[in-house]
């Protein structure tokens, strides 16, 4: 239903929360999509061991280059953009596709 865009700079202990939140508490059949920049503290090898699609860059590419790269490679109609700090609650994404498909929206910006 959604892809998720994740762009993360050497945060992988946050990282893993974040992702073992949208694990946990996803109802959908979402799609997640990590931007690593730098990642010399091992996230690259977490994403690969838990078969995570990712993008890499060897330098900081930021936060609106990594969402663009990630956004590339999306395979939905739907992008979500989280930072690799966030925590997902239970059946956040129902919850969102249920306010999407009320009120009909082609294009729609939520901003925490």
């Amino acid at each position: 239903m959604f892809s998720i865009i994740i762009p993360t700079l050497n945060n992988i202990n946050y990282l893993k929360v974040c992702l073992d939140s949208l694990n946990k508490n996803s109802s959908l059949n979402n799609e997640i999509l990590v931007h690593v920049s730098i990642g010399n503290d091992g996230t690259t090898d977490y994403l690969k061991q838990k078969k995570i699609n990712y993008t890499f860059t060897d330098y900081n590419a930021g936060i609106c280059e990594g969402v663009n790269k990630g956004a590339e490679k999306a395979s939905t109609n739907y992008i979500v953009y989280a930072h690799d700090d966030m925590y997902f609650c239970p059946n956040w994404d129902f919850f969102l596709k249920k306010e999407i498909f009320l009120f009909s929206f082609n294009l729609l910006f939520i901003f925490s």
